[in-house]
């Protein structure tokens, strides 16, 4: 019983965000960097139940789809079309160089000047500026289809202006690249579960993605912030009716992880202090 005055203690003040199991901790000898290197894809060991702290995706648990080795295969195979190592290695270079925030980076921009330009743009003659300028972009870049970025422009917009976004942080961050690096260790660790790759090659990707995160951002707020609004564009620009209920999901989970005690993002931060 609490003191008079002073409130009960509790080990996570977030009922509804501790439904989910423990944090999965194997207890393998990994160093700090290597922590911090596993941790920036700490959104995906959360929803696999998987180890923080290690590259195979254990623990092992009956499933009705199979094992963790079949299950990674299943989901590199139906959400990346990965069926090998080289394959794999390929996603993760191109996730490396920037899949998602290259575009992002070119058409949010706009899109912000868009909807905040004065009433006398009030017919749009910005915006078909914008839209003009993306598609000679996509022509000079030799894109397949230069409408794609005019497509994302329009989508994005209406994404902002019907409130799709109203989970991610403000002002919208102007980097996603941590979307793209967390899925590099995703597909690191599923790969590596999936007998694709080597524990060395797998580890050599997660070292290679730690510095580029370390120097975007500051700690893991801003990594989960940029992370999120990565996810939010990506879904908005497949599936604009999954951002209703899907961001605010997300975001939960990403409360969960930087204010739960036994989350790898309280374990550890993501710069030196």
């Amino acid at each position: 019983m609490s003191a008079r005055g002073l409130p009960t203690l509790t080990t996570f003040p977030y009922e509804e965000l501790d439904k989910r199991e423990e944090d999965h901790w194997s207890g393998a000898a990994v160093s700090d960097d290597e922590l911090r290197a596993l941790a920036l894809g700490a959104f995906y060991s959360t929803r696999w139940d998987a180890f923080h702290d290690a590259l195979l995706l254990g623990p092992e648990r009956d499933h009705p789809l199979g094992d963790r080795r079949e299950l990674a295969i299943d989901t590199l195979t139906g959400a990346w079309g990965i069926t090998d190592g080289t394959e794999a290695q390929a996603s993760m270079e191109q996730l490396l160089d920037g899949m998602h925030a290259p575009l992002y980076a070119m058409v949010h921009p706009l899109v912000m000047a868009s909807i905040n330009a004065s009433e006398r743009d009030r017919f749009g003659e910005r915006a078909d500026r914008h839209r003009a300028f993306l598609r000679q972009v996509g022509s000079f870049r030799g894109m397949d289809n230069p409408e794609a970025l005019v497509r994302d422009y329009d989508i994005w917009s209406q994404a902002i202006k019907i409130g799709f976004t109203d989970h991610l942080s403000r002002p919208l961050p102007s980097d996603i690249h941590a979307w793209d690096l967390a899925r590099v260790v995703a597909v690191a660790r599923m790969a590596f579960t999936a007998g694709y790759l080597e524990a060395e090659v797998a580890w050599d990707y997660l070292m290679r993605a730690l510095p580029l995160a370390q120097r975007k951002y500051r700690n893991w707020r801003q990594f989960g912030d940029a992370y999120l609004a990565g996810w939010t564009y990506w879904q908005a620009c497949e599936d604009l009716a999954e951002l209703k209920s899907g961001g605010v999901d997300r975001r939960m989970e990403l409360l969960r992880l930087w204010t739960r005690p036994t989350s790898p993002w309280r374990r550890i931060a993501l710069n030196l202090i």
